[in-house]
């Protein structure tokens, strides 16, 4: 593990190993009682019998690191940027249902801002396909100095209203998820380990505020419906920190940002709607 955040590893994979294939599975995976209910407690999710929609991306981790720390993978961990993830929910999980979780990465893209590749995670009840996942990550180049990019229509904003919540997020945030959901990364667990990788103090998990907001944008809706989230990693929150919640109607769903305070800088984008029947 160590090896593959320092060792010898280049940030950009060299050409002949851009098309390198893994794949992991783990059979009988199931949620650890006292795991989930911390994870519930840390997030301020409902403990309602069926596991919440990212916690499912936590038990994952650890076939994701078994691909990004294995010692064929040709880039090292320390500087790969979560960029995004697309997951589809199409059942409740039983908190104590037994699983099968697959996952696989096909290929490193060579992009504009660097090289990018997904985590394909699929999870199965009885063979029936219940949630799957795409996780996005970037292998970035040096910092560009041609200055942002033009926002394109595509990325216009929307109408926001008022924050429909506020909070603080605590120094300690990193810690306290790092526990239920396995994710030890230094960044975000003190500000001296997150010094040593380049940021002032700790940084927030991106899961984690992800999960604090799906905690308010799910309330009152029924559990059984199917659902898309989408959610795209912006600026880093530095922990101690405020953030704040905005929405706006997008199709049938809702589409929404997490804001730093006070400078407003978006933290997470995302848009949760009802997904489509096949």
């Amino acid at each position: 593990m160590l090896a593959s955040l320092f060792a010898g590893r280049p940030t950009q994979a060299p050409a002949e190993a851009l098309d390198i294939k893994f794949h992991a599975i783990w059979k009988g995976a199931q949620a650890q009682a006292s795991a989930l209910a911390r994870y519930q407690q840390v997030c301020e999710l409902p403990a309602n019998g069926t596991l919440p929609l990212l916690y499912v991306h936590a038990m994952a981790m650890p076939l994701h690191m078994a691909i990004l720390s294995h010692v064929r993978f040709p880039v090292r961990l320390l500087g790969l940027v979560h960029w995004s993830n697309s997951i589809e929910s199409l059942r409740p999980i039983a908190a104590g249902e037994l699983l099968e979780m697959e996952c696989s990465l096909d290929d490193i893209t060579a992009t504009d801002r660097g090289q990018s590749f997904a985590l394909h995670t699929t999870v199965r009840a009885d063979g029936e396909v219940v949630w799957r996942e795409v996780s996005t990550f970037l292998s970035p180049l040096a910092r560009s100095k041609t200055g942002k990019k033009p926002a394109s229509a595509e990325n216009a904003e929307p109408a926001w209203g008022e924050p429909i919540a506020q909070w603080a997020v605590a120094a300690n945030a990193g810690r306290r998820f790092a526990g239920p959901s396995g994710d030890w990364n230094p960044i975000h667990v003190s500000a001296f380990t997150a010094r040593l990788f380049g940021y002032p103090r700790a940084i927030a998990h991106g899961m984690f505020s992800a999960a604090r907001c799906l905690a308010l944008l799910q309330q009152g809706q029924d559990p059984h419906t199917p659902v898309k989230l989408d959610l795209r990693f912006k600026r880093p929150l530095l922990l101690p920190g405020q953030v704040a919640l905005l929405t706006a109607p997008e199709g049938n769903g809702t589409r929404f940002v997490l804001r730093v305070l006070p400078s407003g800088e978006p933290h997470i984008e995302g848009t949760l709607s009802p997904l489509s029947p096949l």
